[in-house]
């Protein structure tokens, strides 16, 4: 059988790692997993109020049916009263699509635009996109963020890629791979200039609940222009592995009717997303979410203090994020990301993630996440700072 040619154009470096990682493992080596943002990996676990409502979607309203391929009713309305209430932002449950997770949204996304539309990504961006979009034949055009203004997006340089096949523009914030997040006055003048060109805004919210010290908002919250937001529970509700995402439009002059008909359409091909799930999820999703007081303060700690163990290190700099699960520190030294970080692994047992797999700006670059317990952390760094003092590179 023949395979398609765009399959061998798939790439995905936050679990590709992982092939070298489990060989490295083999020879009995103990690994540090700093590869893949799950929280439920670490000491973060998923709140007993989720689980307890799973067992009751289960046992007593017996949600083992097929829901609606749009999603159930009941989550599409709450997820209207969520955004209502933490962003003042007004939805149509019937713009709402519940998805496998983000993921599954972004695919049926990118198989809903015609081959060759240009989307305008940050740089560094998480590869999903760059590979569903390569995988369905859609140009992802990077443009630059800032590191050292925290990377924050170039706005100039966003007006400069713009071409006439350029048909949307897509934000990340909080963002992965590098724990930027976006003050709401940044998140406006890019959505300006996609009001002036007429262009679609894709606004990836995952993170959204998940900073340090606030200054986030949602990006429809503060724009009339059309937004499709997607966002879910992997992050927040701690809950990766369930694989429950959405996506909702915000399009008052219905101007894109005939990409959420096309997504719909695509939708019911896979029939529904996860019916005990979204049943439970709707339960809880407007509870109190006091919770994350304490989950944002570990992150922020622990963030804080792979940043400093990093900037001792030389060859080596990061900023501190602001969001999100990510560091994603600079490499000063003669030597490839890629071959640094298999280096790292094979002689430490720290799994990084190579940055090349971010996008043009991500090269010189690794993604690490900052979820593990600080012992564990400074049990990996100890190791990984005797190796950068033992690497014998001269610094650029």
């Amino acid at each position: 059988m023949e395979i398609s040619t765009n399959v061998s154009k798939i790439k995905y470096a936050i679990r590709d790692i992982l092939i070298s990682a489990k060989e490295v493992e083999k020879t009995g080596k103990k690994l540090y997993y700093f590869n893949i943002g799950d929280p439920d990996k670490y000491d973060f676990d998923t709140p007993q109020f989720l689980k307890d409502a799973l067992v009751e979607a289960i046992t007593v309203d017996k949600a083992n049916y097929y829901s609606e391929s749009m999603g159930d009713s009941e989550l599409r309305t709450e997820i209207v009263n969520r955004q209502k209430r933490l962003w003042g932002t007004e939805l149509n449950p019937e713009k709402i699509l519940v998805t496998a997770g983000v993921s599954e949204a972004i695919s049926i996304i990118s198989g809903s635009m015609a081959p060759g539309t240009e989307v305008l990504v940050p740089s560094p961006v998480y590869p999903s996109y760059l590979s569903y979009f390569t995988f369905h034949d859609i140009c992802g055009i990077e443009y630059n963020t800032q590191e050292s203004l925290d990377w924050q997006p170039d706005i100039d340089d966003i007006r400069n890629k713009i071409t006439p096949k350029t048909q949307a523009l897509l934000i990340i914030n909080p963002n992965n791979p590098t724990g930027a997040v976006y003050p709401p006055k940044s998140v406006k003048a890019i959505t300006d200039i996609a009001g002036e060109y007429n262009l679609l805004v894709i606004s990836d919210e995952i993170y959204d609940l998940l900073t340090y010290e606030g200054g986030y908002k949602s990006t429809a919250s503060l724009t009339d222009v059309p937004v499709l937001e997607l966002n879910g529970i992997s992050k927040t509700l701690l809950s990766p592995g369930w694989r429950l995402g959405w996506a909702n439009l915000r399009d008052e002059d219905e101007k894109y009717s005939h990409l959420w008909e096309a997504m719909n359409k695509q939708s019911r091909i896979r029939l529904c997303a996860n019916s005990p799930i979204q049943k439970a999820v709707a339960k809880v999703l407007n509870n109190d979410m006091n919770f994350l007081i304490e989950v944002n303060r570990k992150l922020k700690e622990r963030a804080t203090y792979f940043a400093k163990r990093i900037n001792e290190m030389e060859g080596l700099s990061a900023r501190i994020p602001q969001g999100a699960f990510y560091s994603f520190p600079r490499i000063d030294l003669p030597i490839d990301d890629t071959e640094f970080v298999l280096k790292v692994l094979k002689e430490t047992g720290v799994v990084f993630v190579f940055g090349s797999g971010f996008g043009a700006l991500g090269k010189q670059h690794f993604r690490s996440v900052v979820l593990p317990e600080i012992k564990v952390m400074e049990e990996a760094l100890n190791h990984f700072e005797l190796f950068m003092k033992n690497l014998n590179l001269s610094v650029k």
